[in-house]
């Protein structure tokens, strides 16, 4: 299918997304850290029209250096931008997918969109738990020092890892995850500017199940069984505090979902056209 590129911007942000298609479902992808909006090309048909954002320092979406440490994006820049698009593309109702930390924009900015989401699909998604190690780093200044510094020495922080798996406090598949962010200098400084400047983008639990609540959204969260990353321990908790408990899918794989046989999966479980 054709594919083009189109952007929106807010002062010194801009957001790029690609489109495929220009069926009547339509489909709003985002997807993971390190990933690519053509993860969500699997997701074609004659039917659809697929809008796919490239999340902020992947692809072309951009904005000041300085909101890396300062001046954070946040929920209400996401939600500015999102109704831009929506303008732009000229699109009422909507179905949306996220995957890890496109999760983490997705529940930020959902509620304030959900009157026009037909179903939502998340996928292993980043921002279930603003209180876990992960959440918690993010807003310490000494952590963020130390990150800045592991990116021009990445070493330093695979024999901590290493050490720390050899000892079992963290698991060996955690070691390969970060291995695979270190080992690429431009990949790893990436994850660590979007883990700084994205810190203040923290989902409300209490918001998000009022949300549900309120509107007939078809809501479901897919987990890798064995993922190491966004764990299914986490899925069930975050699910009990939205009381959606329901909505949890579980797939036996791990965080890494976008490989052909994965993805046949994952079509199956997200059957846009009949919930239109």
């Amino acid at each position: 299918m054709e594919r083009k590129i189109e952007s929106v911007t807010l002062q010194d942000l801009k957001l790029s997304y690609e489109v495929y298609g220009e069926g009547n479902t339509v489909i709003l992808c985002f997807h993971g850290n390190g990933r690519s909006a053509e993860d969500f090309k699997f997701l074609e048909r004659k039917t659809r029209k697929i809008i796919s954002i490239h999340l902020f320092l992947h692809g072309y979406s951009t904005f000041s250096p300085s909101r890396i440490h300062e001046d954070l994006i946040t929920s209400k820049d996401v939600e500015k931008l999102l109704e831009k698009l929506l303008t732009k593309e000229k699109v009422d109702r909507f179905h949306w997918v996220a995957y890890s930390q496109g999760g983490r924009f997705t529940l930020s900015a959902f509620p304030a969109f959900a009157h026009r989401v037909k179903s939502l699909f998340l996928i292993a998604p980043d921002g279930l738990d603003d209180k876990n190690f992960y959440s918690w780093t993010q807003r310490q200044w000494f952590t963020r020092k130390l990150f800045q510094r592991w990116v021009n020495k990445p070493h330093e922080l695979m024999n901590i890892s290493r050490g720390l798996a050899k000892v079992k406090i963290i698991d060996p598949k955690i070691v390969t995850f970060l291995n695979f962010y270190t080992s690429d200098h431009e990949k790893f400084e990436t994850a660590y500017k979007t883990w700084s400047a994205f810190r203040d983008l923290r989902p409300s639990d209490e918001e998000v199940k009022a949300t549900l609540e309120k509107y007939n959204v078809h809501f479901n969260l897919i987990i890798g069984e064995y993922d190491k990353i966004i764990t299914p321990k986490s899925a069930t908790q975050f699910l009990e505090k939205i009381n959606q408990q329901e909505a949890l899918t579980k797939i036996p794989f791990g965080h890494d979902v976008f490989k052909p046989h994965i993805e046949k999966e994952l079509l199956a479980l997200m059957p846009f056209e009949e919930l239109d």
